[in-house]
């Protein structure tokens, strides 16, 4: 019902309709699209951001531990303890030196196998003497903070100790007091200090891990700033501590730059921290999200597109069909095919106009068909008496006239070239419609070189190479001998010496292949793909070569018709022009059996 409601509802009706509710349900979209986004873009953002710079904190916290395992290995490493204690025992000045380069390459070899790019050096020190793997960057360390780096570890009595005084200039430092573990002695045997760099340390644990741009983090202990990536002013930072005593997130302006701020805590070692990343690299998520949104408004205008178009397609599809019907009518076909619409049950425009025009139609097929035809068969009788005006014995009785005059004089020439000539002209103006055999297509080609030698005596050869069972396989009338006075003229035209010409035949698979090979002349590379699409323009005597082509592939089939081949001869060097002609091998007896559209050209 309601179907045919609207069918039956204006042109105008229905285009409203469709905006009406094209704009209704771009506006619903729309509006739920942004609200969205307001509600839950802040939430998915401190979620996101927050995870992973919280995972970058465990990750610190897992190579701290890394060092820390790194020094315990030092410390019960027996070569170490060994050489410490020979350095401690040893009188002679050459027997601490190698002592101190088996703890050096130890020490070494622990430091480059090791994957911790942000372990700077590692040194022990007994008393004066230092043993480290970058005496320079231990050197540079002024002597109160080396010094209280090793009152720290002494006093610690074995302990690990972290000591971050001097992050910011010297790096981090692990200080831990290496004793004797032989039994019954725990004596002091050196101190040992591993340098960290915490730059490299942060790059390292961050560079993986974090969706948006590299961190800055700000390290502190109670209040005591450890190490910060970047230099921020004294204030700034107070206001960003004061920020985090809510919440563990905020938006914080720093030397006027937004920064996006996280705190947490590295497990273990009780060091606070606070990640930040620039503002700027959250808001392209927030850029990233209205995309989302607009490419959903736009997927959900292209589905009220969609909508729209299919019914629009169902009222402009029977305007399409009067189009097509008025465009048949404008090629003279008046006979419409039916299709599965009853215009004539329809009570809008479009069953009127389909109605009235049909009726029109078959008005006008009615007309043509009772005064125009009539006319046609009027002209074709008035061709056919115009042409049975002309009788073509009197050519033949004109050239038998001057055959027999040449005899009387003794003319061979002339006798050979009427006789020709007018064996030619039988063929060519006979309009039966039997068969054309190969045989006779042999009978017309031996007559027209009958002529051409007589022209060209010194300067044309001709072989023809045609097995006498082929006489019998059937072709089109005037195939052969077109290409053969091309392959004349253009051999003859372009060489001053002799042209030699030869005609073969072979039958492959069922199909005559005829060859008709001249010197003196090349084809042009896909000339007869330039015929077709009139890139070349043909010239020439005769039926052209792309006449023939079309006549064999309307006869026959596209699989059928010339090829055009240059042919180089490896022996002389000098190159053949080849035209190919492909036909069906088939005789006269069978002819009736194979499908195809023609055989004959009459």
């Amino acid at each position: 019902m309601i179907t045919k409601n609207f069918r039956d509802m204006p042109l105008k009706s229905k285009i409203e309709l469709i905006i009406v509710s094209c704009v209704l349900f771009t506006s619903t979209v729309a509006f739920l699209s942004f609200h969205f986004i307001s509600k839950e873009h802040k939430k998915v953002l401190y979620q996101t951001v927050a995870s992973n710079l919280s995972y970058s904190a465990s990750e610190i916290c897992t190579n701290l531990q890394a060092v820390e395992e790194l020094a315990n290995m030092i410390l019960s490493n027996k070569t170490v303890q060994l050489e410490l204690s020979a350095i401690e025992d040893a009188d002679s000045a050459r027997e601490k030196q190698r002592a101190k380069d088996d703890v050096y390459n130890i020490l070494a070899n622990y430091l480059f196998n090791s994957t911790n790019q942000y372990i700077s050096y590692i040194s022990i020190v007994q008393d004066s003497s230092i043993i480290s793997t970058h005496s320079i960057r231990i050197n540079k360390i002024p002597a109160e903070i080396r010094d209280r780096l090793i009152q720290t570890g002494k006093e610690a009595e074995g302990a690990t100790i972290w000591i971050t005084d001097y992050t910011q200039e010297y790096g981090c430092f692990l200080v831990k007091e290496l004793r004797e573990s032989t039994p019954f002695s725990l004596r002091p045997i050196g101190t040992l200090i591993i340098n960290l760099n915490l730059s490299t340390l942060l790059k390292q644990t961050t560079i993986f891990h974090s969706s948006y741009e590299a961190p800055s983090f700000l390290l502190y202990n109670d209040d005591k700033n450890i190490y910060s990536s970047q230099e921020f002013q004294e204030n700034d930072v107070e206001n960003l501590y004061s920020s985090f005593k809510t919440k563990d997130y905020c938006i914080k302006n720093i030397g006027h730059i937004p920064f996006f701020a996280v705190k947490g805590q590295i497990p273990l070692y009780k060091w606070d921290f606070i990640a930040m990343v620039s503002y700027d690299s959250i808001a392209q998520t927030i850029t990233v999200t209205s995309m989302v949104c607009i490419f959903a408004m736009l997927l959900s205008l292209f589905t009220v597109f969609l909508f729209s178009s299919k019914i629009l397609h169902a009222l402009t599809r029977h305007f399409e069909i009067l189009i097509k019907k008025m465009h048949l009518v404008g090629d003279g076909i008046y006979n419409f095919t039916k299709t599965s619409e009853d215009y004539g049950n329809r009570k809008d425009e479009i069953g009127q106009l389909h109605t009235h025009f049909d009726s029109m139609a078959h008005k006008l097929d009615t007309l043509i068909t009772e005064n125009y035809t009539n006319e046609l068969l009027k002209k074709e009788a008035q061709l056919k008496a115009l042409e049975s005006q002309m009788d073509p014995h009197f050519l033949y009785n004109t050239l038998d006239s001057i055959n027999w005059r040449a005899k009387s004089l003794g003319s061979e020439d002339i006798v050979q070239i009427t006789t020709a000539l007018g064996n030619l002209l039988r063929i060519s103006l006979s309009n039966t419609k039997t068969p054309f055999t190969l045989a006779e297509e042999i009978k017309l080609l031996e007559n027209y070189m009958i002529i051409q030698k007589l022209r060209y005596p010194q300067r044309l050869e001709y072989t023809l190479n045609i097995p006498k069972e082929y006489n019998c396989l059937l072709i089109p009338k005037f195939t052969i001998q077109p290409i053969l006075e091309n392959a004349i003229r253009y051999g003859l035209e372009e060489m001053s010496e002799i042209c030699h010409i030869s005609i073969c035949a072979v039958v492959e698979n069922h199909v005559l292949i005829i060859k008709v090979k001249n010197n003196g002349s090349s084809f042009e590379d896909h000339l007869l793909e330039k015929l077709e699409t009139q890139e070349v323009q043909p010239h020439g005597f005769g039926i052209g070569l792309l006449n023939i082509h079309k006549r064999i592939v309307l006869s026959y089939g596209k699989e059928y018709g010339l090829k055009l081949i240059n042919h180089e001869d490896d022996l002389s060097g000098e190159e053949y022009a080849i035209v190919q002609i492909s036909l069906p091998a088939v005789s006269q007896e069978n002819k009736n059996s194979i499908n195809r559209k023609t055989l004959l050209e009459e």
